[in-house]
């Protein structure tokens, strides 16, 4: 037995999901610069060691902007892109996009989007509607059939 413990991973690590190809950040309350510094590393790892299709990072849930964060958006969108990785900034609250705007922020290496659903859809990321199996479609009128997402990839 090894004397040397590893150190536990922060429970306040901020998540990399990859999803269809893709990898999704979601930002989550205060970030803090520490955690900015983690997800970049992260995120660039995984793009160097298993690529990616593209990158998707959701702000709908933070809280405060400063210029940290910002740097740390921009430099995580730029490098992504330098490594071949299209990058989608989406749920943008009106406060943090005048946040952004007053500090003079410039997002030139990334598309912007309102939802994560249209976050992918600039991705290539389509999803399709269907109904279960075994119902047919002539039984229920369009509002009584459930929903049922398909993934539909449509990049050229």
């Amino acid at each position: 037995m090894s004397n040397t413990t590893r150190p536990a991973k922060s429970q306040e690590s901020i998540p990399v999901i990859e999803l269809w190809g893709h990898l999704l950040v979601p930002l989550q309350g205060d970030v803090s610069d520490a955690q900015m510094y983690e997800v970049v590393d992260n995120v660039l790892h995984r793009i160097a060691k298993h690529g990616a299709e593209g990158l998707v990072i959701d702000t709908s849930g933070i809280w405060i902007v400063d210029s940290h964060l910002c740097a740390g958006l921009g430099r995580l969108a730029t490098s992504a892109n330098i490594m071949g990785v299209p990058t989608v900034l989406c749920g943008l609250s009106a406060d943090v996009v005048m946040t952004l705007q007053s500090m003079d922020f410039q997002l030139t290496e990334a598309q912007t989007a309102t939802s994560l659903e249209r976050a992918l859809e600039k991705l290539g990321v389509f999803i399709e509607k269907r109904t279960r199996l075994g119902e047919s479609d002539e039984r229920q009128s369009p509002a009584e059939r459930p929903f049922r997402p398909q993934l539909r990839d449509e990049r050229p």
